[in-house]
């Protein structure tokens, strides 16, 4: 009897699991990965600054790539040689780790406020300790 039992409850929970969907953001405005940006200083999807070559320079959320403080956190963290060029990988790190940073309150949408502290701390971070 015991037997039964349990079996009937995983069964229910893998069934559970097997239905359950998933919220994709979509609802949300304007996108970024996971996250969603609800500000308008960056309202467009990708950047077309040009300031990183390679295929990653126009993967780089905007606020990376067409601002000086978010060229500055991927020449100190991403780009090692300081050629401007970033791969697709080195793109999509950037942005992932730039959107938990930034993302203070964890609501996974990103606001004006929160991209613009992000790079400032990054620039003071960056000054203090000598980078």
């Amino acid at each position: 009897m015991r037997f039964a039992g349990i079996t009937s409850l995983f069964a229910a929970a893998v069934a559970g699991a097997a239905c359950t969907t998933y919220d994709d953001y979509g609802s949300r405005p304007v996108g970024y990965g996971d996250y969603a940006y609800v500000g308008r200083d960056y309202q467009r999807l990708g950047n077309d600054c040009g300031f990183f070559e390679g295929e990653g320079g126009s993967a780089l959320d905007p606020w990376l790539a067409c601002t000086e403080e978010g060229r500055r956190l991927v020449r100190d963290r991403y780009d090692d040689d300081q050629d401007r060029r970033v791969t697709l990988a080195t793109a999509d790190e950037a942005n992932i780790w730039f959107r938990r940073h930034a993302d203070t309150d964890r609501d996974m949408q990103l606001t004006d406020g929160e991209v613009k502290a992000a790079l400032v701390n990054h620039v003071r971070f960056a000054e203090g300790s000598g980078n």
